[in-house]
């Protein structure tokens, strides 16, 4: 009992409760040391997505801008070449239109081309009896043509089919040719039967119009040459 010294008993185990403290806190201060840095890395990590999703959506604008930008050209140029095609048709029909106008002011010339006309529409639509329209002032000219353009048809027919047909010839008085989409027409004739239920028309017009169709193809590559 003489050893027993409460005083050292007690610095002992003030100093091991120090200690265990001391053991303690600096568990806390590393956990919470450990946990920082597990939130500042979280942080880092979502403030960093989150910057490259903002740059993947602006690169992704700024692609979409000049695609749009780039088909908006491509459109435009396209529009533009397109338009100075048009232009230039339009330019070239009308060029045909007036070599046309002065081709047929030769009586000769214009008197078999309407002849022609009358014959190819007679062949189309193969009708008994048709009826010609036409413009006011090729009324008689016409006239002079009907019986030789009945009796050519005849021939082909029975030529081609062997067979006998013919077809009557008349003029429409009533009514004449006088213009097409704001313009004179040239001339030529549109052919009708059963009572204008079938038209079949071969104006110098419509020809000019179809021919151009025709060869619309040919004329752009060689106009428009890639």
């Amino acid at each position: 009992m003489a050893d027993f010294n409460p005083q050292e008993r007690v610095k002992k185990m003030v100093n091991a409760i120090k200690a265990e403290a001391n053991e303690k806190a600096e568990q806390i201060k590393d956990m919470a040391a450990q946990q920082f840095r597990i939130e500042k890395n979280k942080l880092l990590n979502q403030q960093k997505e989150r910057i490259i999703e903002e740059y993947k959506k602006k690169i992704e604008s700024y692609t979409i801008e000049k695609r749009i930008q780039r088909s908006s050209k491509i459109n435009q140029s396209r529009l533009s070449k397109m338009q100075a095609r048009f232009e230039l048709i339009q330019r070239l029909k009308e060029e045909v239109r007036q070599k046309m106008t002065k081709l047929i002011q030769d009586q000769s010339v214009y008197k078999e081309l309407l002849k022609n006309l009358i014959i190819q529409g007679m062949i189309k639509l193969l009708e008994p009896r048709i009826e010609l329209t036409c413009l006011e002032q090729d009324v008689q000219l016409i006239r002079t043509i009907l019986q030789e353009c009945q009796e050519e048809f005849s021939i082909i027919i029975k030529r081609e089919t062997t067979k006998d047909f013919k077809t009557t010839l008349s003029i429409n008085q009533s009514q004449y040719l006088t213009e097409k989409q704001g313009k004179p027409i040239l001339g030529g004739v549109v052919l009708s039967c059963a009572n204008n239920r079938i038209v079949c028309s071969n104006t110098l017009d419509d020809r000019l119009e179809l021919s151009l169709q025709e060869f619309l193809p040919d004329i752009r590559n060689g106009l428009f040459k890639k």
